[in-house]
């Protein structure tokens, strides 16, 4: 599986990285809000191919763009309203209104090597 990761903690990035390569999948690393937009063709008049399969976004980015902020644009495309994504948060975040809204899975930080691969399994299964 083709994964996508918007983290802007390295530490992290390595990790999740390491641990989705482990797992067999491919990861790519975007390095802020505008990054991961760009690729993902969010916004483009013209249809796209999405380059992942799932989407993996930390909720408090360094920059002017909020994680939420960038999933919110993702579900206003058209063509990624489907688009498993997974927010994770150090933060405590209670707002389960949110999550349904968006359409997202929330994984908290932190959290363990198992927890995250049980997610992204869970999340990528076609509904």
């Amino acid at each position: 599986m083709r994964i996508g990761l918007l983290e802007d903690d390295v530490a992290t990035q390595e990790m999740v990285l390491l641990v989705l390569q482990e797992e067999g999948h491919t990861a790519t690393i975007y390095a802020d809000a505008e990054e991961c937009l760009r690729a993902l063709g969010v916004g483009n008049q013209q249809p796209v191919s999405i380059p992942i399969d799932l989407l993996i976004v930390d909720w408090r980015l360094g920059g002017p763009i909020s994680g939420v902020e960038v999933i919110q644009q993702i579900r206003q495309d058209k063509q990624m309203q489907d688009l498993p994504i997974i927010l994770t948060t150090a933060a405590p975040f209670n707002n389960v209104e949110l999550l349904k809204i968006l359409h997202v899975a929330l994984l908290e930080k932190p959290f363990s090597v198992d927890d995250m691969t049980m997610l992204v399994q869970r999340v990528a299964q076609p509904q």
